[in-house]
């Protein structure tokens, strides 16, 4: 059991937030499926939720939980940050706020937000004060290794003065992408660093290596990892599966994005969703290449459910 802010988390792993994948039907999944520590959206731009734009209030859509939610905000300025959060505080039920600092998306950085802020300190600390200042809500703080160059250590330790619950850490630098190998020997070194609590990121892709990692940090976020095996979360908390599979839990998702999505999105949520499940498995390229030329949802469903779980690994 951990603590962030005012809420008691119960497990120390959850699904790092990933734009078009953590949405409101896989949050939905894993929320019925348990064990995960808590959920974040996909990133939500200050200036959508200020101007009220469609898309952006149906990526704040809640459902009855019993995992805590959190909304990712991205934003350059603190005072639009700040408002945002008033909004989702005074008018959702979501359960916390973070703050993303590390994405690496050029349109993203050029607008001073994401990991833009790992190279402004001053700005990244005066967000979080402000918010720390406004807010009752926890705040939550997501970045990486640093820009082009490490200085991971300098921004933790500023945000963890300045009040932030929770400092997650990629442990990549933003010029890195998602490219090589997360540099996990950081994460000693940031630990030493901070009192708050401190969840790393990068590269877990199974709850033996989840398991490892949580001896150097508080908790762990599992981006590829998660969506490529659902049932990490059970498997890391040593908890039996009972009736769900790998199976199972595809089924459920495609029901949910049914229940969610409207027909014409239905099919490319499916499709984004089978690209990371298939991703890096060995026995599967018939049903990537089946699913992917699919013309329906109903279509790529019944690839889905057709693959033989038995013949991929």
């Amino acid at each position: 059991m951990m603590k962030i802010g005012n809420l008691e988390i119960k497990y120390r792993a959850m699904p790092a937030p990933m734009a078009s994948f953590t949405d409101i039907a896989y949050r939905k999944l894993m929320d019925e499926m348990g064990y995960t520590g808590f959920l974040v959206t996909e990133m939500i731009s200050v200036e959508g939720l200020w101007r009220k734009q469609m898309r952006t209030m149906d990526m704040i859509k809640l459902f009855d939980f019993k995992t805590p939610q959190f909304v990712q905000l991205f934003g350059s300025e603190p005072g639009p940050l700040v408002e945002a959060a008033k909004y989702i505080e005074n008018e959702t039920g979501y359960s916390g706020i973070d703050i993303n600092m590390g994405c690496p998306v050029p349109k993203v950085v050029r607008r001073g937000s994401g990991a833009a802020l790992l190279k402004d300190p001053a700005r990244a600390a005066a967000i979080v004060r402000d918010l720390k200042k406004n807010i009752s809500l926890p705040v939550t703080v997501k970045i990486r290794l640093g820009f082009n160059e490490v200085n991971v250590i300098e921004i933790a330790r500023i945000l963890d003065q300045e009040g932030a619950d929770a400092i997650s850490v990629h442990f990549r630098l933003k010029s890195d992408g998602y490219k090589g190998q997360a540099r996990w020997e950081y994460a000693p070194l940031v630990r030493e660093q901070v009192k708050t609590v401190l969840i790393g990121n990068g590269d877990i892709l199974t709850a033996a290596s989840a398991k490892e990692k949580l001896d150097i940090v508080d908790a762990v976020m599992i981006g590829r990892g998660a969506i490529r095996n659902p049932l990490i979360f059970a498997e890391i908390a040593g908890a039996p599966a009972g009736d769900m599979d790998l199976k199972w839990s595809i089924n459920r998702l495609l029901e949910l994005i049914r229940e969610y999505y409207p027909p014409r999105l239905q099919l490319s949520r499916a499709k984004a969703f089978a690209r990371f499940l298939f991703s890096g498995r060995i026995g599967c390229k018939k049903i990537r290449s089946s699913v992917h030329a699919a013309t329906t949802f109903e279509e790529a469903k019944r690839h889905l459910l057709e693959m033989n779980l038995d013949e991929i690994r």
